[in-house]
């Protein structure tokens, strides 16, 4: 749907539903701690690879690189395992986090590194 994968899909519903359910005072300490890591790299690189799809290559089979993905964990590990938490006391490091960026990103490279079917916006290089 939209040139995203299944997966991207499925990762934004739980991401969301998680999301509702803190609000509502009814998240699991587990969940609230380390379900939204693991569906991150589902939607970031979800929408990583439809804009390389879609407005970089311009090719609905392209997929993202292993390299995308290691990139991806050393970024965010860094960004928000050390940076975050050692500048803002609102933020703590938990390599925990890590494993989770680093599972998901192993989910998201066997489940939603698919071409997305067909290019929504260009045809023949051409914007439509």
């Amino acid at each position: 749907m939209f040139g995203f994968s299944k997966y991207f899909w499925i990762c934004s519903l739980v991401f969301s539903s998680n999301q509702f359910l803190e609000k509502m005072g009814r998240g699991l300490n587990i969940t609230s701690s380390y379900l939204d890591d693991l569906v991150c790299p589902g939607i970031v690189l979800g929408i990583a690879l439809f804009v390389q799809q879609q407005f970089t290559y311009r090719n609905k089979n392209f997929q993202l690189p292993i390299s995308s993905f290691i990139l991806f964990v050393v970024w965010y590990s860094v960004l928000f395992e050390y940076l975050l938490p050692k500048y803002d006391s609102r933020h703590f490091s938990d390599p925990w986090d890590i494993l989770m960026y680093s599972l998901g990103s192993v989910l998201f490279y066997f489940f939603g590194n698919k071409n997305s079917g067909s290019l929504y916006f260009f045809k023949n290089n051409e914007v439509i």
